[in-house]
């Protein structure tokens, strides 16, 4: 294996910001190990495992799971490895010739396709037990048609209401962007302030505008990549147009200090009562029920202001072996061992997100909409996943100018800047 490559390739994305991905953040800190305790006899035969695990919330759900797996395979060592910062880790890993075994992986980022383009990940197409994970999403993690991934969960992004204000205002649950308006002024009318914004932090503005960019225009990079080449003048631009109207508009019926307030100050509030609605995906619930136990929200669509809806997803738990690995074949027996509906439905009632296996049964009410638009097929993968590298970092500025004055033409000037230089980098 070509190393001093392969960590070139890693190192080009250390410094790569991609938000699902998945939960509030990839790289949350952890460690754990298995807990199973097998007979001396089986223990000297033992071939043994490192899963590398860079989601802090599942570590204890995974040694369980771990522990359940050696119970059943006494002659297989499952070794778990958590870390707070599992791409610079890897990165290391990588470049000393070190990888782990087993690890969890987001497919649909750069970053993991770097590896997967470069054999780091074993191939497992074709294998029996992709045939229990939700078969969109399964196409969604594929990179030139093959499958280096096991994936099951996704996030979800769009608004959590608060349910128990909205029955209290007798507010209609809003289905459309018109009705989301509707809904505003009535609860502004009632004195109730409908949205907050933690627009104090440049990283949740960034992701917010790159998630609702996406629910307005599934494909917005084809509309970028058509302003960089000077084939369309941003002003004229459907997508770009659409997402300063709504930001201008939306900042109406929130906070007039939202500039100062940070993402834990916006929680809290959402969670007092302070506010109706907030921005956020499918991560946030359980930082609203550390809040209050007792809170009373649901995930909502939110709705795009110019077309169709459909719901932002990323890939967010997956699992792949490493090409280092020197035992496969019992790697690839844990993999399926994850894909039981009853291991499944273990990590399922820990983890939130929305999950992929068969017969696993979701458990979460308030999250029920993004689960049905997952199983509908109502979904697209969040446009950083196809952005260039920094291109959502590079929007910060301008969409912070756009929150302060309001000014969109000079937001519109700002971010062709921006779309020009980030596309031109990519090509």
């Amino acid at each position: 294996m070509k190393f001093r490559k392969l960590l070139a390739i890693c190192m080009a994305f250390a410094m790569v910001s991609t938000g699902i991905t998945g939960c509030a953040s990839s790289n949350d800190t952890g460690s754990g190990a298995a807990s199973a305790a097998p007979s001396a006899a089986a223990t000297s035969k033992q071939v043994e495992l490192e899963l590398f695990e860079s989601k802090a919330e599942v570590v204890d759900v995974m040694d369980k799971i771990i522990a359940k797996f050696t119970q059943e395979n006494p002659t297989i060592k499952v070794t778990q490895t958590s870390t707070s910062d599992g791409r610079t880790v890897l990165q290391t890993r990588l470049s000393t010739n070190e990888m782990p075994d087993i690890l969890n992986t987001y497919p649909a980022e750069e970053f993991y396709k770097s590896m997967f383009r470069e054999n780091i990940m074993v191939d497992l197409t074709g294998k029996d037990f992709l045939s229990k994970t939700d078969a969109n999403i399964l196409k969604m993690s594929e990179l030139d048609g093959k499958n280096y991934a096991l994936p099951m969960t996704v996030s979800a992004y769009g608004i959590y209401i608060r349910t128990d204000i909205f029955e209290k205002y007798e507010v209609k649950e809003p289905t459309t962007y018109k009705e989301l308006i509707e809904a505003c002024e009535k609860l502004k009318a009632a004195g109730v302030t409908p949205f907050t914004f933690p627009n104090k932090e440049l990283g949740n503005i960034a992701q917010r505008f790159e998630r609702t960019t996406g629910i307005i225009n599934n494909d917005s990079n084809t509309e970028f990549q058509k302003i960089a080449k000077g084939e369309l003048n941003i002003k004229n631009a459907p997508t770009m147009k659409a997402q300063a109207d709504m930001i201008v508009q939306l900042l109406k019926y929130g906070p007039s200090d939202s500039l100062g307030i940070d993402y834990d100050s916006a929680m809290a509030d959402f969670c007092n009562g302070k506010a109706a609605i907030i921005f956020c995906g499918t991560w946030g619930l359980s930082t609203m029920k550390k809040n209050n136990p007792d809170i009373k929200v649901k995930l909502i669509s939110f709705p795009n202001p110019i077309g169709e809806t459909k719901v932002p997803i990323n890939i967010d738990t997956s699992f792949s072996v490493t090409s280092a690995c020197k035992h496969p074949q019992e790697a690839l027996k844990f993999l399926e061992f994850l894909t039981r509906p009853e291991i499944a439905q273990m990590y399922c009632d820990v983890d939130g997100n929305p999950n992929l296996i068969q017969g696993v049964q979701y458990k979460v009410p308030e999250h029920q909409i993004m689960k049905d638009s997952v199983d509908k097929g109502n979904t697209f993968l969040t446009a950083v996943n196809f952005w260039p590298s920094n291109f959502r970092e590079e929007m910060q500025n301008p969409l912070q100018k756009l929150i302060m004055n309001g000014d969109k033409d000079a937001f519109l000037s700002s971010a062709n800047d921006v779309i020009a230089k980030m596309y031109k980098s990519k090509s």
